[in-house]
């Protein structure tokens, strides 16, 4: 028996992310997958395709858009403070590209972003290394405020990610407008 997750080929998967704009996850039937993904409930029992391995693929998805996006930050020859806000913003970016989609999942999108555990949790490394990476190289350099980074990486990714998409949903703010309010504040907020 292999241990290979079964997985939807990538336009599938697309067709899923694009389809959930509208339908809230935990009412999503099997059916209901499977024809948003173009193909029939049997085809994807066959495979052994379930909601489980669909979210555990678009979280692998959404993991890689982030790493992608924190890249250039990471890499950039700046000062601390305008790598994080360049991760920041990069981190708005990628909330708009899945807006609808992190609606739609609810709760289960405690399950993409949260470490397994009792009690409190942190947010997947996965998710907060890059801003981890720069908030250390601040504390090292001395323009940033930074007591325990993993904590404060784990504040800050939610801090965007939460408010931005808020702020575009609930207060229907532009991108624009909420990317450049936000990230200041929350640079602001760590700079010494």
């Amino acid at each position: 028996m292999s241990d290979t997750v079964p997985l939807l080929e990538s336009d599938r998967l697309e067709r899923v992310r694009e389809w959930l704009r509208d339908h809230e996850w935990s009412r999503v039937t099997a059916d209901e997958l499977a024809r948003a993904a173009g193909l029939s409930r049997m085809t994807l029992y066959r495979r052994g395709i379930d909601k489980d391995a669909v979210l555990s693929q678009l979280r692998a998805h959404l993991e890689d858009e982030h790493r992608a996006a924190v890249l250039p930050a990471l890499v950039s020859g700046a000062e601390a403070a305008e790598r994080l806000r360049l991760a920041l913003d990069a981190l708005c970016a990628v909330n708009e590209r899945y807006l609808h989609l992190l609606e739609a999942l609810g709760r289960a999108g405690e399950f993409v972003f949260h470490e397994e555990g009792e009690g409190p949790v942190m947010t997947r490394v996965s998710f907060t290394d890059g801003l981890r990476r720069i908030l250390e190289d601040g504390a090292s350099e001395g323009t940033l405020l930074v007591g325990d980074s993993d904590e404060l990486a784990t504040l800050l990714f939610n801090a965007t990610a939460w408010t931005y998409r808020h702020m575009r949903t609930g207060h229907r703010w532009s991108p624009q407008r909420v990317r450049e309010e936000l990230v200041a504040l929350l640079v602001r907020g760590v700079t010494r």
